[in-house]
């Protein structure tokens, strides 16, 4: 219908000019002058339209303009059409603007980057939070806009499930945290908080638990030290008395473990932040690792399983501790064989440590990593423990970008996962040569 109705515009068009060069060659019978006549109308006619046209093109809310029939179809679809665009658009694009317009009255620093980086837009609070000016910083990277080793490696890695905490200033004190996430096709939405006071209040707790288990230590071990010396003492006291320096001495002992326990959580927090890159062989490890618990606890059998020959790169410290805690709870928890597997997975290397114990009731799972946290408080004084030993466990994995899984189901046992990132995993190949070659250069 559109074709017909513009070939008859287009023909009437045609006839007009033809017209116009008849009259004006029946007057002067020149027909240089009618041919010349009859191009310039059609030409002219051509030129009104497309002026038309282009004002409409100027201001496309508008109506289209009036034509021809043929015209006035053409530019009605062309209406139509671009009325829909906005309604078939991504919901993520209409709905920026009024993302902008609320961000912006936030009280939250917020600012908007690119792909690359670069900074796209930012409130007034983040402003007036980074010392910054939008108008002189547009489309300058974050990472030199705020300077720091760390922005610039997170920027770099492009890992945001965790949020990001530095400390940009020459005040030491002053701390921001930053929290990623996507915005639109490609932009990243930054949420930047300043976290000064929760920074020191944390830094407060961890070091007032250091120093009093380091104070504590010292005259434990004075009182330790008295108690078995009058156990010594065997000819001159009773054995009630012998009893009771016994329950003394079991005591002791646990609150040395619980003070150890909390320097060493201690420690791995105040580390945490810090590079952890040696290369280690975990089949090693282990290995070494349940022998000397195997020796520990003689009665007990522990099966060790290394499918996989990954290195992981972390600390050997903090890993053993981590992987010590899970051996040992499963053989407390546990009378049956207890199954250590390193292995391949879809994400990265995992270590699983698999029991037959009880099993722990779906309730209780989320809080195991809780410092103190008992499942069963009537078994704490059997089973010895300081209940430290799964928030080491978190700590130690947080710190290797690792994830600490549970599994259990009661009265079947309980499994363990340690799920690394396939960014910390090596292979072992590649790391006996890195290390045989730095031998022989020095």
């Amino acid at each position: 219908m559109i074709e017909r109705n513009f070939f008859l515009l287009e023909s009437r068009r045609f006839l007009v000019s033809l017209a116009t060069g008849g009259v004006c060659w029946f007057f002067t019978h020149d027909w240089m002058l009618s041919l010349l006549l009859a191009v310039s109308v059609l030409a002219a006619s051509w030129g009104w339209q497309l002026v038309r046209v282009y004002r409409w093109f100027a201001h496309p809310e508008d109506l289209p303009p009036i034509g021809g029939a043929g015209v006035r179809s053409i530019l009605h679809d062309v209406y139509v059409l671009r009325s829909r665009q906005p309604q078939n658009a991504p919901v993520s694009q209409r709905s920026q603007p009024y993302l902008k317009e609320s961000l912006a009255s936030m009280r939250d620093a917020a600012l908007i980057i690119d792909g690359p980086g670069n900074l796209v837009w930012c409130n007034d609070a983040a402003e007036y939070l980074l010392g910054i000016r939008f108008g002189e910083e547009e489309g300058r990277p974050l990472s030199k806009i705020l300077p720091g080793k760390s922005l610039k490696k997170y920027l770099r890695e492009a890992n945001f499930q965790k949020p990001l905490r530095v400390k940009p200033g020459p005040d030491p004190e002053f701390c921001l945290q930053f929290e990623f996430s996507r915005f639109g096709a490609n932009d990243r939405l930054v949420f930047v908080k300043d976290v000064t006071e929760q920074d020191k209040l944390e830094r407060m707790r961890r070091d007032f638990v250091g120093n009093v288990s380091h104070e504590l230590r010292t005259p434990l071990t004075v009182i330790k030290g008295y108690i078995e010396t009058l156990q010594s003492l065997n000819s001159e006291y009773d054995t009630r008395l012998q009893k009771s320096l016994g329950s003394m001495g079991v005591q002791a002992v646990r609150m040395e473990s619980l003070i150890s326990d909390l320097l060493w959580l201690s420690r791995i927090e105040s580390v945490e932040g810090e590079r952890k890159d040696d290369q280690l062989d975990l089949v090693d490890l282990l290995t070494n690792l349940c022998s000397e618990l195997m020796a520990a606890w003689p009665d007990r059998q522990i099966e060790l399983v290394t499918p996989s020959e990954l290195c992981v790169l972390g600390d050997a410290a903090e890993l053993r501790s981590a992987i010590s805690n899970l051996i040992v709870n499963a053989l407390k928890y546990s009378e049956a064989p207890v199954r250590v597997i390193w292995k391949d997975t879809v994400v990265g290397p995992a270590l699983l440590v698999e029991d037959q114990g009880p099993g722990i009731d779906a309730k209780h799972i989320p809080r195991l990593t809780e410092r103190f946290y008992r499942v069963d408080k009537s078994r704490s004084q059997s089973t010895g423990g300081t209940g430290l030993g799964l928030a080491i466990v978190k700590h130690v994995a947080v710190s290797h970008d690792a994830k600490l899984f549970v599994d259990s189901q009661v009265g079947r046992g309980t499994t363990f996962r340690l799920v690394f990132p396939s960014e910390r995993a090596v292979d072992c190949a590649v790391c006996s040569t890195e290390t045989l070659a730095g031998e022989s250069i020095q």
